[in-house]
């Protein structure tokens, strides 16, 4: 009786183990793609055209960035813009041609939706150090888990060995 314990659990333990072998394979693909998709988004190099080079994983997060970082800066942008071109109006001299002022309210449009576009990468960079932290403390629990097991697994093939040997018929001549 007790070898057929010892069995069942031999098997439940490699079970387990395989879940755990999967889990942490997923895990690490997972990091991977986090890990690259953070370095496209540290490098700035995030367009449309430059969808194709990230993760399948990943594409539905870059194109939602994308919206959204496009989205939060032209708001940004239109917020912001009038009330510095009208501190710009108010410091320069008032002999401006219609170019000129034209000119101006463009590069300031420009530097503000850059820095809407700033921000907008601070923000999903913090989310992902906070979700590669995850899933690092993740991996690092499930490769604790899967080192007890394998300890777990030798100590109960070692003793369904001994109970079969225990149990063998000792013939002496």
């Amino acid at each position: 009786m007790c070898i057929l314990m010892f069995n069942a659990r031999v098997h439940s333990l490699i079970y387990q183990k395989s879940d755990i072998q999967y889990r942490l394979q997923k895990i690490t693909k997972k990091l991977m793609d986090f890990q690259q998709y953070a370095a496209l988004i540290g490098s700035g190099e995030v367009a449309p055209e430059t969808l194709s080079a990230l993760p399948s994983s990943m594409f539905g997060r870059a194109y939602n960035y994308l919206l959204n970082a496009n989205n939060s800066a032209y708001n940004y942008m239109q917020q912001t813009a009038p009330v510095f071109q009208q501190m710009w109006m108010q410091q320069q001299p008032t002999q401006q041609t219609a170019q000129q002022q034209q000119m101006m309210s463009v590069f300031i449009m420009k530097q503000l939706y850059q820095q809407g576009r700033d921000r907008a990468l601070q923000v999903e960079t913090k989310l992902l150090k906070v979700e590669e932290e995850k899933l690092t403390q993740e991996k690092e629990k499930l490769e604790t888990l899967a080192q007890s097991i394998e300890a777990e697994l030798k100590a109960a093939k070692e003793a369904r060995n001994k109970g079969i040997q225990d149990m063998a018929p000792k013939y002496t001549a």
